[in-house]
């Protein structure tokens, strides 16, 4: 035993010297291994490791072999060696192994700092009874009698329980203490409500003469014909009248008129939130959605209903004033809110069906064109030019065509409404019914036109009232980008938008620059998101690219002088300015919290596809030049010798320029006609799961 000890200790002694040559030799070889100097415009001549990491690093060396040294480990003994030496001795051979396997693909290039935003389970907001338990027996006004010295004396002073002269009044009274109103609404509603009927001392609004008045009749008018607004009657109907089985059978007494009062009030108020902000908060459905709803305050709204002349007007005049909102309200009250859903006629797959061409899938997409009402027998067309309107389904350029032909055949007029039908859903109005567009016309059997139209209108809601008297408007499910003057279109253009997983946000901001030769400074999620494992594999991997590496005081630096392993931002990166920059010539600014803008691309050929969700979120502009001259009122010369220049050159706009980046799966095209679109981020659904949740939480 003793001599086994013996021989052990001896070989450590010997060891010792040896240790000491080797860590000198480590030592020289982690210097020569670490000292890459790239030879950019730096700072340093340190190479990879300044002289403070490699402190640090050293440091952090000793104090882990202090407290893990076993000298009979093997890994953590006398023969062990750094493991973090060997894996970072890894990374940079494979690092000098892909340095000249340098390609920009397809994902080198993302725009925005969009790295997907998650969809929320929508909760609506609670609703609490209409009721007040705290109210205290209003005083009639003017109770006074005259006492026998002559002196005027107020009856209240004497009487405990004094009723209100009014029987309507004192049950409105009764039914808000007791809780007995059967309505409920947000407490902001009940308290605006209560607090009215307190100050006019229950004072009915809707009765006149123990009977409702015109004006009640009025908006209950407006409350019936929700549907046609895009809303559901039933968030309106009052209790009373259907347990009376309707206005005429309402009851006459006080008790019934007051519960008739008060449900008025609270459907007419309910009414107008939803007619002017929505029934759902957009910004509870997904973090792509950024907006503020037009909004009126709940004693706003009250004063309203009391003091307009003309109540009815006043809840009509809440709704969204744009001619789409228009189209969508004809088109849907052309197609009656809740009729019974069609079988669907479904085109089935096979060789693309163009002019000429014989196939027995032809007359089965004749009836199915038929079923959109862009091909009608000529009996039915007959009888539409008697019609003042005969507006087609989809809208679109064909108007109406006649269909009277049975063969297998396809013909001119088959190809015309094809491409009637191709343009009112954003596809290329080629009029060859391929896999596209025998898809499209097939679509979703589940999805019904008339609640696609009220998921818009909900939507058409939540955006300004005023959207600027010449404006930018993206829609970005159409891929289409317009600018608006005084209500005409002045110019468009297609665009591109962000992936379903780097999804385009929903808002409205001001334009204030427009930016030629830009540079693209790479977000921090993406550095971190997409690149990260790149550059940690190839610190140079940036600069081989025409990237450039930023210090945080701004100052270029080389690759190999940040620390990647350990990276947790502080470090920007930017692409100069040039035919390859992910944004091309020149880039529109609106600065938002979400790094989103309208700029070129150098991939072009991207704009002849029909779906075109490919950015990180930023929208790419087809003719970006074009749009500069719209904005700046700058000739086409004077935008090409800027751009010529490969300058970065901001300019400041005098006027800012109002923006709305939208999603609606139904909106207007060119001609003014009702178009709908592929629903390419889901949104749809969503937005009916918010919906179905409020509907719930209201019933």
């Amino acid at each position: 035993m003793l001599n086994r000890l013996s021989a052990v200790l001896l070989a450590s002694c010997l060891a010792l010297p040896l240790m000491a040559v080797s860590a000198s030799a480590e030592s020289q070889i982690r210097q020569k291994k670490f000292n890459f100097n790239s030879g950019s415009s730096t700072q340093s001549n340190d190479g990879f490791w300044t002289q403070r990491q490699r402190r640090e690093r050293r440091s952090r060396q000793r104090a882990r072999q202090r407290e893990e040294f076993n000298f009979l480990d093997r890994t953590r003994g006398f023969f062990s060696r750094s493991g973090d030496f060997f894996d970072r001795q890894v990374r940079y051979r494979n690092a000098r192994r892909f340095r000249d396997r340098v390609r920009l693909s397809d994902n080198d290039g993302p725009d925005a700092a969009s790295t997907g935003e998650k969809y929320y389970t929508y909760k609506a907001s609670v609703p609490v009874a209409l009721a007040d338990k705290k109210l205290k027996q209003p005083r009639p006004k003017g109770a006074v009698f005259a006492s026998a010295s002559g002196t005027v004396v107020d009856a209240n002073e004497y009487v405990q329980t004094v009723e209100l002269p009014d029987p309507v009044a004192q049950a409105t009274f009764e039914a808000l203490k007791q809780s007995s109103t059967g309505v409920a609404l947000s407490k902001n509603q009940v308290k605006a409500l209560v607090k009215t009927y307190a100050d006019r001392q229950f004072e009915p609004l809707w009765i006149e003469d123990n009977k409702p008045s015109s004006k009640a009749l009025a908006v209950l008018k407006v409350l019936a014909n929700a549907d046609q607004e895009g809303l559901d009657p039933d968030l309106y109907r009052l209790p009373s009248l259907a347990d009376a089985g309707g206005i005429e059978r309402l009851g006459s007494d006080p008790v019934s008129l007051a519960k008739f009062e008060l449900q008025l009030s609270a459907m007419a108020l309910r009414y107008s939130d939803h007619a002017s902000s929505g029934l759902v908060t957009p910004n509870k459905i997904s973090g792509y959605h950024d907006l503020k709803p037009p909004e009126i305050a709940a004693k706003d709204a009250v004063a309203s209903l009391v003091n307009h002349p003309a109540p009815q007007d006043w809840l009509m005049s809440l709704h969204p004033k744009l001619p789409s909102y228009a189209a969508m309200k004809a088109e849907l009250i052309k197609l009656g809110a809740g009729e019974p859903e069609v079988e669907q006629i479904v085109v089935p797959a096979g060789p693309l069906l163009k002019l000429g061409v014989e196939d027995d899938r032809v007359p089965i997409l004749r009836e199915r064109l038929k079923q959109l009402k862009l091909l009608k027998n000529k009996d039915e067309l007959a009888l539409s030019d008697n019609q003042a309107s005969d507006a087609p389904l989809f809208g679109s350029e064909g108007a109406v065509l006649a269909a009277e032909n049975t063969s297998n055949v396809m013909t001119e007029t088959d190809v015309r409404a094809l491409r009637a039908f191709q343009k009112s859903v954003g596809l290329s109005p080629d009029g060859i019914a391929g896999r596209r567009t025998i898809g499209a016309l097939n679509g979703k059997k589940s999805v019904k036109r008339t609640d696609q139209l009220a998921l818009n209108m909900e939507r058409l809601r939540w955006l300004p009232r005023n959207l600027g008297s010449r404006y930018v408007f993206v829609n970005q499910a159409a891929y289409r980008m317009r600018i608006v003057n005084k209500g005409e279109i002045e110019w468009s253009t297609r665009v591109i938008v962000g992936k379903p997983s780097n999804q385009t946000y929903f808002f409205s901001d001001q334009m204030s620059r427009v930016e030629f030769n830009p540079y693209w400074g790479i977000p921090q999620s993406i550095i971190k998101g997409e690149y990260l494992r790149r550059v940690q594999d190839n610190p140079s991997y940036f600069e081989q690219r025409g990237y450039e590496v930023l210090n945080s005081r701004g100052q270029r630096i080389s690759g190999w002088d940040v620390d990647w392993w350990n990276y947790r931002g502080g470090i920007g990166v930017r692409q100069k300015p040039g035919p390859k920059n992910a944004l091309g010539e020149v880039k529109f600014m609106f600065p938002n919290k979400h790094a989103i803008y309208l700029h070129d691309t150098p991939k072009r050929s991207l704009f002849n596809n029909d779906k075109r969700a490919y950015s990180h979120g930023c929208v790419r502009v087809q003719n970006p030049r074009e749009l500069a001259t719209q904005i700046l009122g700058w000739s086409p010369n004077k935008i090409a010798s800027t751009i010529a220049t490969r300058k970065n050159t901001p300019v400041q706009l005098k006027n800012k320029l109002p923006v709305h980046l939208t999603y609606f799966t139904a909106w207007t095209d060119e001609s003014g006609d009702l178009a709908y679109y592929n629903d390419v981020y889901k949104r749809d659904m969503y937005l009916a799961r918010a919906l179905k949740a409020e509907k719930t939480a209201l019933r």
